[in-house]
């Protein structure tokens, strides 16, 4: 996004995207352009995926990058097991490994089957609970960035609408509402509310009185923790 000044983009779809070694950039090996921008103030350029660029300034300018959140395969498993692992502690002492038939050994340092078989089954059970991963997936995809904040908002006033903070992440799926790192389970009118709010990312007044009493003390909860605002 083009924010003062101009600049020159050169950009090419590439078949090898190959880098050069030791840069400290990453810049293609071999970068071949097939099209020419000059973008001036208020101008967007995108770039699809496997598309490289070049931009050069034209004079003194300042460009804003916008990025778009695609998470690794690696990143989401290790952000989901984490969740999983945290959701699924024991909390009752006979989920404790216990051994009470095992015998004195002469190779204390090899790890017991019974214990692997106990740590397989421990994960296992973790993974099957009924949608733990969809709750994980929810709530990792809508945790606010480490720099976002938000400051106590207001009650909304009768006959108020209700909008979304900027800041604010929220997503649906089949059973839950998810915003901003937490999780909660959505169903019937109220499940169609929310789902309109998450895509709308607003509510009129009129949609509000459809709510029942649980879901506008909710709503109500947002707006105090800044999470949504009373608008009209």
């Amino acid at each position: 996004l083009q924010a003062q000044g101009q600049r020159r983009w050169r950009i090419g779809r590439q078949k090898n995207m190959a880098l050069v070694q030791g840069a400290p950039l990453k810049i293609l090996a071999d970068f071949t352009p097939s099209q020419e921008f000059v973008l001036s103030p208020g101008d967007m350029l995108y770039l699809p995926p496997r598309y490289a660029h070049e931009g050069v300034a034209i004079g003194e300018c300042q460009t804003y990058s916008i990025g778009f959140r695609a998470p690794s395969s690696a990143e989401l498993a290790r952000e989901l097991l984490a969740r999983i692992a945290d959701a699924a502690l024991p909390t009752k002492p006979d989920a404790l490994y216990r051994d009470p038939e095992q015998e004195a050994t002469a190779t204390p340092a090899a790890i017991p089957q019974t214990l692997a078989e106990f740590a397989r089954a421990t994960v296992s059970a973790a993974l099957t609970e009924p949608l733990a991963l969809e709750r994980a997936l929810g709530e990792y995809l809508t945790e606010p960035k480490a720099n976002a904040w938000f400051d106590a908002g207001a009650a909304r006033r009768a006959g108020q609408g209700l909008r979304l903070d900027r800041r604010t992440r929220m997503m649906v799926d089949q059973h839950h509402v998810f915003i901003n790192g937490e999780s909660f389970v959505a169903s019937g009118a109220d499940a169609a509310l929310v789902r309109l709010l998450a895509n709308e990312r607003a509510l009129n007044a009129q949609d509000l009185l459809r709510a029942s009493r649980s879901a506008r003390a909710l709503l109500a909860n947002w707006c105090e923790a800044g999470w949504a605002h009373g608008i009209g």
